[in-house]
């Protein structure tokens, strides 16, 4: 049967007994070409053949075919041709089958001439195979000339504000040396620092090599992204070769969540007192800086443990954070205020949600935020309101230094300690003189102030103990008014103004040892004796015993000697005289002469050395002098010490002695409270620049001293109102 078969088949190809192939009686299939040769010109012309296929087997079966080409790679898919059928229908036994196949495109991308197909043909149900070899001719179009082109990295990756070299290999399949222009596109022209075009020449049959610079931005500009890169490689009038590959930008940098502004709030944001229960929203402004070269989206996310009680919005929700930018959120939060209760303190975390997190999160990630939430009625108010209660009592007490029911509310021109240096008067411009104890300054549960003594109708220049008892005060005033107080029975007893005196105030006071008469000088320059004594003994009720006046005003008066009978007068242009007020005798004291703003401000005594006299003017000057040989005028007075305590010159306002005449303190306007430790008239060695025991912010205008319990005390008036104590040990001098 099957050699019968293979009979008629060669009978129809026309062949005869004598030459019937001796193999074929042993083919499955056979197969046969319409042409043996073909020319292909791609682009413009295509090829054409069929092949016919018989089934030469005693089985049904499918018949399929393929084309080879040298030079090809096998695996590649047969874009340059098309078959039809893909495969035959089954055939039974002496069928045939014709495929046709165009050839549309080169076998071998980029050559030209002569190439050698092989036409397969083979069934699996036969699981044989026949091959023909057909000749092809590819001819180029008319001027064009064949590249390849390949990128040598199809892949690169940089960061921003680096360098990158972009490799380019073209292969001339030409038989001649071409010029052929390589451009690279895809990426922006400026960040090519040559140029996107190269002209090169490439030999016949040659591979060459080159390469494009790219220079990255920097991060605003470098978005991290896959760029194309495409390179083509044209020949004038050829079509050009396109190779194509790609450039990751990397992501690099950070994204910085700034500290919110403000970080904590408070509800009501002003007046909590109102008694809204739902007030405005408290905001937060977020800042967030781009110091990548991402462009994420940015969300704010809110985590807390009361966000039951918590609404909250975030303007803009969700938008794009541009490379090299800040964006600023709106985050408002609305909380509604309890009735009662302390203030609650909400803590809610802002947590940064980045729609591309190649760079991390934001650093930090999330940010701590306060929410203060005033109650509408706290349960503190009664404890505010007690020490609201607590405050008025300590503004009103003597604990508050400017207290106005204790203490005075004016300059206090004049201080004076009593004879046991327990109790201390003081007199002040706001027309009152007080009483305080010396250890209630000392001890701060101890009201200092004892209360008024006296109530005048002008300013108090001066205050004075009556030196025996201390229970009379006597005080000068301003308008020339002399009045004495009974401490015990807290009212005036005296009222002394001499008719032509009236208005001429008062700028001193001294009592007589025996305390029964009471000396006062003027700005007038009049200096008058007045008589305390009982009114059963005085002629007439007439007090005004003595005047004498001087030529200048007489700022300070010092009684000299023990039953100082002598005076000593010092004021105006630094003008210092003795005068005995029994013979009326006046001996001026050599004192450096001064104009009319020189003033001796005050004279100070002791009472074991009583013809020693301490004087300071408003020059800063302090001088002591010993009065015993020169207080009958027969010879000049005896400077022991002399400086200045004040090296910027400014006013000394009042000095005042120990009882040995060992301490002498100063104050004036520089506001230093001054000790000067004194060896036998003159500044100790030791502590010739003094002792400073306070410095104030304020003018002090009087001072007194005095020894107690080892200690030295001394007490001063200010301006700003306040009487001030000050102690210290007691320095070593070898003073007795």
């Amino acid at each position: 049967m099957t050699n019968k078969i293979l009979q008629d088949v060669w009978d129809k190809l026309g062949g005869d007994d004598q030459n019937l192939p001796p193999t074929l009686a042993d083919k499955a299939l056979a197969a046969r070409l319409s042409d043996n040769s073909l020319e292909l010109v791609p682009g413009e012309s295509s090829a054409y053949f069929e092949v016919t296929v018989t089934n030469q087997s005693d089985r049904l079966a499918s018949f399929q075919l393929e084309i080879l080409a040298a030079g090809n790679d096998p695996l590649a898919s047969a874009h340059w041709y098309t078959l039809a059928p893909k495969v035959s229908s089954i055939k039974p036994p002496g069928d045939t089958t014709i495929f046709q196949i165009t050839l549309t495109d080169t076998p071998i991308p980029g050559f030209f001439g002569w190439v050698s197909l092989t036409v397969r043909v083979f069934s699996l149900e036969l699981k044989a195979e026949e091959r023909q070899v057909l000749r092809l001719k590819v001819s180029p179009p008319e001027g064009a000339v064949p590249l390849k082109l390949e990128l040598l990295t199809p892949i690169l990756r940089s960061r921003p504000g680096r360098a990158v070299r972009i490799p380019v290999r073209v292969y001339n399949l030409a038989q001649l040396t071409v010029g052929a222009l390589i451009r690279c596109d895809g990426l922006p022209a400026a960040w090519f620092p040559q140029d996107v075009e190269q002209a090169i020449d490439i030999l016949p049959q040659q591979w060459t090599t080159t390469e494009f610079l790219v220079t990255l931005p920097s991060l605003a500009e470098a978005i991290a992204r896959p760029l194309p890169l495409i390179v083509q490689a044209e020949v004038p009038g050829s079509a050009p070769a396109i190779a194509e590959g790609r450039l990751d930008i990397l992501p690099v940098g950070r994204l910085a969540f700034r500290p919110p502004e403000p970080n904590r709030a408070l509800l009501p944001r002003q007046w909590p007192w109102q008694r809204k229960q739902e007030p405005a929203p408290a905001t937060y402004q977020l800042t967030f800086e781009n110091a990548s070269n991402l462009d994420p989206r940015v969300a704010i996310a809110l985590e807390s443990e009361t966000a039951e009680e918590l609404e909250w919005t975030v303007t803009p929700p969700e938008t794009p954070l541009l490379p090299g930018t800040d964006q600023v959120k709106t985050l408002s939060v609305r909380s509604r205020r309890p009735w009662f209760g302390p203030t609650r303190t909400h803590r809610l975390e802002a947590q940064a949600r980045l729609s591309d997190e190649r760079v991390g999160k934001t650093v930090p990630e999330c940010r701590t935020l306060e929410l203060e939430v005033a109650p509408v009625m706290p349960h503190w108010l009664a404890i505010l309101g007690g020490l609201g209660l607590l405050w008025l009592l300590w503004l009103l007490s003597w604990l508050n230094p400017g207290s106005p029911l204790f203490g005075h509310r004016a300059a206090v021109n004049s201080v004076q300690f009593d004879g046991l240096g327990e109790t201390l008067i003081s007199g002040s411009n706001d027309q009152t003189a007080r009483l305080w104890q010396r250890s209630g300054f000392v001890r701060p549960l101890k009201n200092p102030g004892l209360g008024r003594v006296a109530q005048a109708e002008k300013a108090i220049r001066v205050t004075r103990y009556r030196p025996r008892d201390n229970d009379r005060l006597a005080i000068g005033l301003e308008n020339g008014e002399i009045q004495v107080w009974d401490l015990l029975q807290d009212e005036q007893t005296l009222s002394l103004v001499a008719p032509e005196q009236r208005d001429d105030r008062v700028l001193d006071l001294l009592f007589s040892p025996d305390a029964q008469t009471l000396f006062s000088s003027h700005g007038s320059g009049t200096v008058i004796r007045w008589s305390l004594a009982p009114a059963s003994i005085l002629q007439n009720d007439n007090r005004l015993l003595q005047t004498e006046t001087f030529p200048f005003a007489a700022y300070a008066l010092a009684g000299i000697g023990p039953d100082q009978a002598v005076l000593a007068i010092a004021g105006r242009y630094n003008s210092l005289e003795m005068w005995n007020w029994r013979t009326g005798r006046r001996n001026p004291v050599i004192y450096p002469e001064g104009g009319q703003d020189d003033y001796i401000t005050s004279l100070a005594t002791s009472e074991t050395q009583p013809y020693w006299l301490a004087v300071a003017d408003n020059q800063g000057q302090i001088t002591l002098l010993d009065l015993r040989d020169c207080i009958s005028g027969a010879e000049n007075c005896r400077v022991m010490d002399s400086w200045v305590a004040n090296p910027d010159g400014e006013a000394i306002r009042a000095i005042a002695l120990t009882r040995r005449g060992c301490y002498l303190a100063s104050v004036g306007d520089a506001g230093d409270v001054k000790l000067w430790p004194l060896s036998r008239g003159r500044r100790h060695s030791r502590y010739a620049a003094g002792e400073t025991l306070a410095s104030l912010p304020t003018k002090l205008n009087s001072v007194d001293i005095r020894v107690r319990q080892n200690r030295l005390w001394v007490v001063s008036g200010a301006d700003d109102t306040r009487v001030r104590l000050h102690r210290t040990r007691l320095p070593a001098t070898d003073c007795r």
